[in-house]
């Protein structure tokens, strides 16, 4: 295989494409992840989503029409999940300590004033690529942007570079397909060790996202937390769940189901799954627990 290995947005990324393949596409992919690394990250001064988030309210900017279908999408799976899953926590998430890009351990502030309020449907979205700012929130992508660039290059690398078969990873989030011949092997990590695999699964093709609430956690004064947020409220998820895997066809799909796991009882996720997923699977682990696979669209 021809592999290409890159360190960013804090990732290591790893993509696999067939020897020999006929593009020379190393280049296109590293600057599209370099790209959305500098102007969807909200750890990045006077970028694209820097100046959308520093509107006043009432005010319009026209953005990439790239960042633009991504806010939208974002912003879909917002409405679906009735704000469970939101892009718009970027106060709440720095109210929370998260003002810093991981690693750190310690938050830096300690107290807050003037907490940050949920408004539904801060932002609208106009036509010719236009968004309106219509409440103090911001937008703060996160895992979201990294699923959705992901899933964009696979869709280029299939269409353009080669069918047979590729697999793109960004720390554990995956887009792979194959022409039939290729059977991926996708290991699930154990949420304490990132080295040791507690599960795994075969498939052709499809995508897998991970979120852990292990990894990307640090103290606040004397308060444990971690970036899963619950949008409706803003505040950290309570829950025992300590890492959620899902697997689906979109990758999109994926980022999300995979924080409903943290937010959602299990008659919601499976209802959710059901209605917005046409097959998926999802391996969650909690504390003390076994975990097993939950299927939903499998016959």
């Amino acid at each position: 295989m021809d592999t290409l290995t890159l360190q960013i947005m804090n990732t290591e990324f790893y993509i696999a494409m067939p020897k020999g393949s006929h593009f020379t596409w190393k280049e296109k992919a590293e600057k599209w992840l370099q790209y959305v690394a500098q102007e969807w990250s909200r750890f990045q001064p006077s970028n694209e989503l820097s100046q959308l988030n520093e509107l006043k309210m009432g005010e319009t900017l026209r953005i990439s029409s790239l960042l633009y279908d991504c806010l939208v999408q974002a912003d879909q799976y917002y409405q679906l999940s009735h704000g469970l899953f939101s892009p718009y926590l970027k106060l709440q998430l720095e109210q929370h300590g998260y003002n810093q890009s991981f690693p750190f351990v310690t938050a830096k502030s300690k107290t807050f004033q003037n907490k940050p309020f949920i408004v539904d449907q801060p932002f609208q979205f106009l036509d010719d690529g236009q968004v309106m700012k219509v409440a103090q929130q911001e937008i703060d992508l996160g895992g979201f942007a990294k699923g959705y660039a992901i899933e964009k290059l696979a869709n280029w690398l299939e269409q353009d570079v080669s069918s047979d078969f590729g697999l793109i990873d960004g720390g554990g989030d995956m887009k792979m397909w194959s022409s039939g011949e290729k059977t991926w092997t996708i290991g699930v990590a154990d949420a304490w060790n990132i080295d040791k695999e507690i599960s795994s699964i075969k498939m052709k093709t499809g995508a897998i996202a991970t979120s852990n609430q292990v990894y990307r956690s640090w103290v606040q004064g004397t308060k444990k937390k971690h970036h899963l947020l619950n949008g409706q409220t803003g505040e950290v998820a309570e829950t025992d769940v300590l890492q959620a895997s899902v697997v689906t066809s979109s990758l999109c799909d994926a980022e999300v189901g995979a924080k409903l796991c943290f937010l959602m009882k299990e008659d919601e996720l499976q209802q959710w799954f059901e209605k917005n997923c046409q097959q998926s699977a999802r391996f969650i682990v909690k504390e003390g627990q076994a975990a097993n696979w939950r299927m939903t669209g499998v016959k």
